[in-house]
């Protein structure tokens, strides 16, 4: 007796709107995220995470690292800030911005050095404590470097200093956040239909309309479901992207962050300055 397995699935197909274009959805979705979209869904910044306890209630901020305290980064900063030439302006603004400020402390200057305190602010950090939130961590990386022959074993190198958050935290607190409501959760074709002859081609516009995207779908439905798990089976899209940046207008020291986007995000909100779409996840360690 031969045996035939027959798979159902909840197709669905919108209608095509003013401009010719339709959505294919293999499987039915639970939600349409761009069926309205408020600006509040949208942050003015990305939230940044602090030490529960690394501020007491009515007392002033930690100096920005590496000063030791307040006073000699105020005096740094105005130094190299404004024009080559100080003016009056610019000494009643070093009056009023530093000096008259509240956490300023003349005491703090004793053994004040110009140029050690500049050698602090360029340095990399490998004899100092950089302080990062209690979710990230720091990890040692071996990468083996190939040689010019291929009868030649690769070369091992140890990287020290790689901090990163764990990228499962990272889409957690992505999904649980208000922004989530307009992630993309069931990928669907974009189908363009001619208004002269009816003809219809396929629309690539985001990643979630992506081929690469449905297959990944289709092959996580195949899978057996967690055992007593009914929650819906998603796909987070993550998209990462590093460029060195400059740390101070002043100065040599600079950083290698990673970034991470959400590719359910639609690439209109997630790629508007000041969207909050961008997730940091970790520090490259400079080997040069």
């Amino acid at each position: 007796i031969r045996r035939v397995l027959l798979t159902l699935r909840d197709s669905l197909q919108t209608m095509f709107n003013a401009i010719g274009l339709c959505r294919q959805y293999p499987r039915r979705p639970s939600f349409e995220p761009d069926k309205y979209i408020p600006s509040t869904l949208l942050a003015n910044s990305c939230p940044i995470p602090t030490h529960a306890d690394a501020q007491v209630p009515g007392s002033s901020p930690g100096p920005p690292y590496p000063f030791s305290n307040m006073t000699v980064y105020r005096l740094i900063a105005w130094m190299n800030s404004g024009s080559h030439q100080k003016s009056e302006a610019e000494v009643t603004r070093l009056v009023k911005d530093v000096i008259q400020a509240k956490d300023f402390n003349p005491k703090d200057l004793e053994r004040f050095s110009v140029r050690r305190s500049l050698r602090e602010l360029d340095n990399n950090g490998e004899k100092s404590s950089v302080f990062f939130p209690d979710d990230w961590l720091a990890k040692d990386i071996a990468l083996d470097i190939p040689s010019k022959s291929k009868d030649d074993q690769a070369r091992s190198f140890n990287i020290s200093g790689f901090h990163y958050r764990p990228l499962v935290s990272v889409i957690r607190s992505a999904f649980a956040d208000i922004q989530a409501s307009a992630f993309h959760l069931s990928p669907f074709k974009r189908l363009w239909k001619d208004s002269l002859d009816g003809h219809q081609e396929r629309v690539f516009d985001e990643l979630y309309t992506s081929d690469s995207w449905l297959e990944a779908q289709d092959s996580l439905h195949r899978q057996p479901k967690e055992p007593g798990c009914s929650l819906e089976r998603v796909i987070a899209g993550l998209m990462f992207f590093s460029d060195a940046t400059h740390l101070a207008t002043f100065g040599t020291a600079k950083a290698w962050p990673l970034y991470l986007y959400f590719g359910n995000l639609t690439k209109y909100a997630r790629s508007a300055p000041r969207s909050g779409a961008c997730h940091l996840v970790g520090f490259l360690p400079s080997v040069g």
